[in-house]
């Protein structure tokens, strides 16, 4: 434990301010998660690896929730265009 609190004596304010952030971004995404809150979990898989970035962590993947993400806005719009007479898929 004593090595633990020597630790985060060495870091910064910044930090330790982004290593709660990222705690608090995990925690949301889990109760999203739980939920099956779809916009809520991609808004905090986007936190996530915004913060394990500027704490040079190794960047936690996420694809399937954002590619899934991707897919439902690609096939709104299609389904949009085809409404108006013209099926073209812009991206």
């Amino acid at each position: 434990m004593s090595a633990n609190l020597i630790y985060w004596k060495h870091l910064g304010y910044i930090e330790r301010r982004t290593y709660r952030s990222l705690k608090r971004a995990w925690i949301g995404f889990k109760i999203a998660k739980q939920e099956g809150n779809h916009d809520k979990m991609k808004y905090y898989a986007e936190g996530i690896q915004k913060f394990q970035r500027q704490l040079r962590l190794p960047v936690s993947n996420f694809s399937d929730i954002l590619k899934e993400e991707m897919e439902n806005n690609l096939d709104s719009q299609t389904k949009l265009i085809e409404g108006s007479g013209t099926a073209v898929n812009e991206l």
